[in-house]
């Protein structure tokens, strides 16, 4: 019996007490590598989280970037007397129609909405909104409404007058064609962008949305749509530039800052947030601070 329960001590070549230890070991290493494999995979979890917030931070300004390209009146066309950029904090009304704003000479800019104040948006939406017009030339065909040459309204004149322009309904006719290239013509298009926090009770996300506004359909908007999901903060602002006075509110450029969650649509820890920061400076803006510092030099 003690031959035989020393058999039954021996393992594999070894004995009991040294097959325990080895199990021991083999559990240890075990628990570790898969501590270590955990680990990595937390890692890559928060790489591809935060690879997606930059990803998304980085759509939403290269989006913006893309708007505030064509936020005022193109380069080629020629301005009239009294034209100034249109950007900043100065005053203005997004629910007025553009065919009720009768002639201006400046079209198109970046301006920062109070939405408690705007009658044409949903009571709900409340703070802070970027509201943007956009100017593109039309080289062959321009929508039924657009912006439009004063000057070609006056064909009596042996030399129009150049008093800016106008938007209104086009009926395709190309009598005025010579005209409008001469003083430039181009299509409308008006943009809203705002922020919608997260509304557990209506199963709505944090959200950076965008409306437009409906061409000929006066101060009628769009229903809001998504633009980039779980922004949890959005704030505007505005820069005052170096070299330009600062009593005119309307050369102010905006400030977009926007913190972005760990997940789309889903709320994330503080320390899961990226913030970023860019300033918006319309065309127009740029091209005076351009020749400003040309002709300072």
């Amino acid at each position: 019996m003690v031959k035989g329960a020393g058999n039954y001590a021996r393992c594999g070549g070894l004995s009991l007490v040294e097959c325990l230890v080895a199990s021991a070991l083999s559990l240890s290493l075990l628990t570790g590598i898969t501590m270590i494999a955990a680990e990595l995979i937390t890692a890559t979890q928060a790489t591809e989280r935060r690879s997606d917030q930059l990803t998304r931070a980085g759509q939403l300004f290269a989006f913006l970037e893309q708007m505030v390209k064509t936020a005022g009146l193109p380069s080629r066309w020629p301005k009239p007397p009294g034209a100034s950029p249109q950007v900043g904090v100065s005053p203005v009304d997004p629910c007025i129609s553009p065919s009720a704003q009768g002639v201006s000479k400046s079209w198109g800019g970046i301006w920062i909405v109070d939405l408690a104040a705007l009658d044409c948006i949903d009571p709900s939406d409340s703070g802070q909104g970027l509201y943007i017009e956009r100017v593109e030339a039309c080289d062959a065909v321009c929508p039924q409404h657009a912006l439009l040459p004063v000057a070609c309204t006056n064909r009596h004149e042996v030399l129009p007058s150049h008093d800016g322009w106008v938007f209104r309904a086009w009926d395709g006719g190309v009598v005025d064609r010579d005209c409008f290239d001469q003083f430039g013509w181009g299509s409308l298009s008006r943009v809203l962008i705002y922020h919608r926090p997260r509304v557990p009770t209506r199963d709505r996300s944090s959200d950076l949305v965008l409306r437009q506004a409906l061409p000929g359909k006066g101060d009628q908007w769009s229903t809001a749509k998504a633009l980039i999901e779980g922004v949890t903060m959005w704030e505007l602002g505005s820069a005052q530039l170096a070299d330009v006075p600062a009593s005119p509110e309307g050369n102010r450029a905006p400030v977009v800052t926007v913190a972005l969650g760990a997940a789309p649509g889903t709320t994330a820890e503080p320390e899961n947030l990226i913030q970023l920061r860019r300033t918006l400076i319309a065309p127009s803006l740029l091209r005076a601070l351009l020749a400003r510092n040309k002709a300072g030099s």
